[in-house]
């Protein structure tokens, strides 16, 4: 009986169990509920947040991105759910029958349980009540209620399939839609009608969202501040950049009716086109028809017809252009009022199947420009092309067009737009195929606008097959790792003339590795390395294709060998099985930023890579196409520092008789050698004196105006005869100062730089005859110094570096103007939880305006105790983008395209908040405004951090009125020290500092200007000691001890600017001065003293006060550059708690 009892009570329990599972089958309900309301918000997020279809489209477009990977992946899981959900189902009716089945068992077993507790004596009422229990317990369970629950689990489950299925069917519509965009290289043989038609649903798809970017990041939407906009702009842009890349790799030519146009988008870089201008592309012209009477008639009238222009809306300004006038092609272009016409062959016409396509390459620098046209490029026998040039003789030689007033049409003109009458010609009837402009890959398919366009399908034509692809110096290409292997052996063949660039990434979640070209050489980086590894010699560029191999072992060593030679390896664990792709030729600006990867992507060509032996496809390529054009290889720009140059002795270039130089240049420094070219009796010296030009070429010539402005600016240098001008921009001609005195060298060299200049070059051009019509070649040469070819990183003034160890402030231009909406905007970057970034205070002190950050959160602090803020943490360690305003009584506050909600003022504090007192600080307010910002419960200190971009009324404010301390912030990679960057800038370490008869200072120094003080003990009445780096690179140490001054110095054997330290130590023992620097020491004895003075005077590291300026002292001129390590006394000297600072000057950091 007790046995019986255990049973059917475990019957019991299985039965209630499968009642149970009622929960599972809720919660699957549940999930498909979330599923589609899941799909119905994607549909909608943007819709709700503006009602502006581009902005709905671009929201589309980057939710699908974003979420087909995961969805395809939730189908699946869900499908795979649901059939779970059956099988359950299935086994929850088979357990219900069985217990059906048991159920009447049981009822026969009680029967004979009932006649045998009847005999039982004692204990049958026991037994009997135990019974009663069970049979209510069962009668509680309806057999016909499981039957309905198991029915309704199958019912939910195929509900949640159905809701998965109809989720999945509205994101397959939108991929359709992605899909189209999504373009692929092309072929000749591919179906044409099929790429016109995807071609169509691009421009359809995006026809100008990225011109309404700059609208939807000042939208104010009322999304949660958990949806981080900014985020979804940025990928919006680089869903853009993608689509228009894919676009850019369509090499199938567009076909013209005569009757259609395309409107190409501008070149980016338009500085650079002022100068320079290439365009590449291939044109084919139809048969005529008819006998060869009426071909000739054809012929007179239809050989005259526009091809291109590029230039400035009002045509009557700079513009390029090609032609056909008798369907003989013409370029034409016109710089500062004068035309250039250039004449040179026919074009072929043929079928559209096979079709005969001439290709034509002109190029421009300056006012000089050769065209090329090779005939019957889709041959076999390609012939040599017709070579056609042009000297312009106007020194006015720039191609400037505004951003906002450039036009590119090809094929055809807007019906409105006025021609000039060399390029007044009917619409171009033909095929036409684009391959790039200024040396990057452009297709006609990547347009801003067109109309009717390849009405007829473009011609079909023959392409040499390419076995190389161009790497552009802006993107990547992904390459997938589908067999997980302890070894890995990466190969490829490259060719470049560039010195710096990311040849690959490699990385998982939270490591990474990269091989890159820095300065020549082969470096290996990881954030497993404690330093990056370097190749011993310098690698590239290249004469030729060189085969690279990059091994990774189990073990974790890492070895690059270049030329069947090892020349760089490293050592860090990790497992090679985590890769699951890597990146050639650069990486995805997300894992720049998540691992600070600063380098520029490679440029130069690529061919043969293979993944452990197999060739490997490149997927999702960026900035990359077939072949290897030579012409697109060419530096044409260098960034120097100081301490580098560029030489070269230019064969065929002279100084002796007619001489033509033109270049550009950028630069933020006052004074620097840009071009030095010398030959036996001649010389001519191009610098930077105080921001103006200083040319010294037989006469002396300045500049009118002064040009370190951190902007490109182009000359052009020209003499004839016994004339000498220069113009600048096309409108600076200067003044001539005299006759020049300078010593007639006895060398022949010509040099850019010349270890003094600091800044960018670009675009030097010297009509010499063995590269007419060119721009020089930087690659070809020789290096010295810290040159960076093909880089130039200053595009921008130093960004300002707020710290709050040292007590800071930076005091900005006045703020009043006659808005009554002042607006302010800024970018940020910061890990501090904590800091101030923004103060004014109104008339009388009662009410502000404050921007700081507290608990990693913004917050705008208006009138007295007014706040609006942003719920997001923004101490990450990224940029962030500001924008704060008053409008009226409103306050408002938006950082990276989110805003908060506005505040309001009262009519009091608004009248209070009309009379802001100037400055404005950036960073921390003065001591004296302290007890203001505390009683505000404002921080008082400066964020730990940069800031950049600050603007006041939508004007940039570049240049502080007052500098106290807030020193330029790096980009890449930094070490430790600090840095001085002149301009007055300065450190009182001690403010009662006694020398005594003893003293030791020991510290490292890597200067970037040849002149400068480092150290000064002293007062303004007379001096007891100050090392400083004098001209000519040589150290001085000077001392008095009450009878008078003396002083030692030591030449270092090389350039104190060499971009590397150099350890400088001196010792006063008494009356002795001695002086090392490096291995080189010097000393001096000085006037013997009966006393030693023991003043307390101002310690000074870097420079000192303008007022306290010693005529005495060798040099007054505050130091630019890094100090490490310093000692006094034997004493570490600590910059993070100076006793005052002063200037731009970085205490945390200096550049790597």
């Amino acid at each position: 009986m007790d046995g019986a009892k255990t049973d059917l009570t475990k019957k019991v329990n299985e039965i209630a169990n499968a009642a149970a599972k009622k929960s599972i089958v809720e919660a699957a309900e549940e999930h498909a509920k979330n599923l589609a309301k899941l799909a119905k918000e994607l549909e909608n997020a943007v819709k709700d947040a503006s009602s502006r279809p581009e902005v709905q489209n671009a929201k589309d477009a980057i939710d699908a991105y974003k979420n087909i990977t995961d969805a395809n992946l939730n189908k699946q899981k869900l499908t795979q759910r649901a059939t779970d959900l059956k099988e359950t189902s299935d086994d929850l009716l088979k357990n219900a029958k069985e217990a059906e089945k048991d159920l009447q068992d049981a009822a026969a077993d009680l029967i004979d349980l009932k006649k045998r507790l009847d005999a039982a004596g004692t204990k049958k009422n026991a037994l009997q009540n135990d019974l009663l229990g069970v049979q209510d317990a069962l009668n509680n369970i309806n057999i016909g209620d499981v039957r309905d629950m198991i029915d309704d689990a199958k019912n939910r489950a195929a509900s949640a399939n159905n809701s998965a299925t109809d989720t999945m069917n509205k994101l397959d519509d939108i991929k359709k839609e992605i899909d189209k965009i999504n373009i692929s290289p092309v072929n000749s043989n591919l179906n044409l009608d099929d790429v016109e038609k995807s071609v169509k649903n691009l421009i359809d798809t995006i026809p100008s969202l990225n011109d309404k970017l700059s609208e939807v990041e000042n939208l104010t939407s009322q999304f949660s501040t958990l949806s981080n906009i900014s985020e979804n702009i940025k990928k919006m842009k680089e869903l853009i950049e993608q689509a228009r890349d894919a676009a850019n790799r369509i090499v199938v030519p567009m076909n013209f009716l005569g009757n259609g146009h395309v409107e190409m988008r501008a070149p980016k870089n338009l500085e650079d086109l002022k100068a320079y201008t290439s365009l590449s592309l291939s044109l084919q012209r139809p048969e005529g028809r008819g006998d060869g009477r009426r071909r000739r008639r054809q012929a007179a009238g239809d050989g005259d017809m526009f091809v291109l222009y590029l230039g400035n809306k009002d045509s009557s300004k700079n513009y390029m252009g090609l032609v056909l006038r008798a369907n003989v092609l013409y370029g034409v272009y016109k710089l500062n009022g004068v035309e250039y016409s250039i004449e040179s062959g026919s074009i072929s016409k043929s079928a559209p199947e096979p079709a005969q396509f001439d290709r034509v390459d002109l190029q421009r620098i300056y006012q000089d420009v050769q065209m090329n046209l090779t005939k019957d490029i889709t041959s076999n026998d390609v012939t040599e092309p017709i070579v056609k040039n042009n000297k312009g003789e106007e020194s006015k030689n720039l191609l400037d067009i505004s951003p906002s007033d450039v036009v590119f049409y090809v094929g055809g003109y807007p019906d409105d737009f006025v021609l000039p009458a060399s390029l007044d010609f009917p619409k171009y009837k033909g095929c036409i195929e684009f391959f790039s402009v200024n040396d990057k890959i452009v297709s006609l398919y990547n347009f801003e606008k067109a109309e009717k366009i390849n009405e007829k399908v473009p011609c079909k034509r023959y392409a040499r097959p390419l076995d190389s692809s161009y790497y552009e110096g802006t993107g990547y290409g992904k390459v997938l790792i589908d067999k997980a292997s302890n070894l890995l052996l990466i190969s490829m063949s490259l060719y470049s003339r560039s010195e710096n660039g990311l040849l690959m990434y490699i990385g998982s979640e939270d490591d990474y590795f990269t091989v890159t070209i820095e300065k020549g050489f082969v470096v290996i980086r990881s954030n497993l390395q404690a330093a990056p590894a370097i190749s011993t010699k310098k690698s590239f560029p290249t004469t030729d294709w060189a085969d690279m191999l990059i091994i990774r072992t189990s073990s974790g060593k890492m070895t690059v060998r270049l030329s069947n030679k090892e020349v760089v390896t490293a050592q860090a664990t990790f497992d090679n099985k985590e890769f699951k792709e890597l990146y050639i030729g650069g990486a995805p600006q997300e894992m720049r930023e998540k691992h600070n990867i600063t380098i520029l992507p490679y440029k130069g060509c690529l061919k043969n890579m293979k993944l452990n032996k197999d060739f490997k496809p490149i997927t999702d390529p960026v900035g990359i196409s077939k072949g290897c054009p030579m012409d697109s290889l060419v530096t044409r720009k260098a960034e120097f520092s100081l301490g580098s140059a560029l030489t070269s002795d230019l064969k065929g270039f002279s100084l002796a008789n007619d001489v033509t130089v033109s270049l550009g240049f950028k630069s933020t420094e006052n004074q620097g050698l840009i071009l030095q070219g010398q030959q036996p009796g001649q010389r001519i010296d191009l610098t930077l004196e105080n921001g103006h030009v200083m040319l010294h070429f037989g006469k002396i010539w300045k500049s009118n105006e002064q040009y370190n402005d951190g902007h490109w600016h182009f000359l052009t240098i020209t003499r004839r005869g016994e004339r000498v001008t220069v113009i600048i921009d096309d409108e600076d001609t200067g003044r001539e100062l005299g006759d020049s005195n300078a010593a007639a060298p006895t060398g022949d060299a010509f040099a850019l730089g010349k270890n003094t200049f600091r800044g960018c070059i670009s675009n030097l051009y010297t009509r010499r005859s063995d590269n007419l019509y060119r721009p020089e070649d930087f690659s070809n040469f020789h290096t010295s110094g810290g040159v960076l070819l093909d880089v130039c990183t200053a595009d921008t003034l130093p960004q300002l570096m707020l710290d709050r160890a040292a007590k800071k402030d930076v005091a900005m231009q006045p703020i009043n103007d006659a808005r009554s909406a002042p607006h302010f905007s800024l970018d940020v970057r910061t890990r501090a939880p904590e800091g101030l970034l923004f103060f004014v205070a109104t008339r009388g002190g009662r009410s502000h305006l404050a921007l700081y950050i507290s608990k990693g959160r913004i917050r705008l602090s208006v009138g007295k105790q007014k706040e609006i803020f942003n719920r997001e943490k923004y101490n990450d360690g990224k940029w962030h983008s500001i924008i704060f305003s008053l409008e009226k009584k409103k306050f408002r506050l938006v950082v990276d395209g989110i805003r908060a909600q506005d505040g309001l003022l009262t009519n009091a504090e608004l009248t209070s908040m009309q009379q802001f007192v100037s400055p404005v600080y950036l960073g921390s307010a003065p001591e004296s405004l302290h007890r203001e910002l505390k009683l505000k419960a404002l921080p008082k200190q400066s964020v730990s951090g940069c800031i950049r971009n600050f603007k006041m009324n939508g004007a940039p404010m570049s240049n502080p009125t007052t500098n106290h301390g807030a020193g330029p912030c790096f980009e890449g990679q930094t070490q430790r020290g600090a840095y001085f960057s002149g301009n007055g800038a300065h450190v009182i370490l001690n403010d009662s500092f006694i020398v005594g008869s003893s003293f030791e200072l020991l510290f490292n120094i890597r200067p970037r200007s040849p002149t400068g003080l480092l150290l000064h003990v002293g007062d303004s009445s007379w001096n007891q000691y100050g090392p400083v780096l004098g001209h000519y690179l040589t150290v001085v140490a000077q001392a008095n001890n009450g009878k008078g001054e003396f002083r030692v110095s030591v030449k270092p054997k090389v350039s104190l600017c060499d971009g590397t330290f150099h350890k400088i130590s001196v010792i006063k023992r008494m009356n002795v001065v001695q002086l090392h620097v490096d291995t080189i020491d010097h000393y001096k004895i000085g006037p013997p003293s009966p006393s030693i003075p023991l003043t307390k005077d101002s310690l000074y590291v870097g420079g000192i006060p303008e007022m306290a300026m010693q005529q005495a002292l060798p040099v007054t001129s505050s130091f630019v550059g890094c100090i490490q390590d310093m000692r006094i006394n034997g004493d570490s000297v600590s910059f993070d708690r100076p006793s005052g600072v002063f200037g731009p000057v970085n205490l945390k950091e200096c550049p790597g």
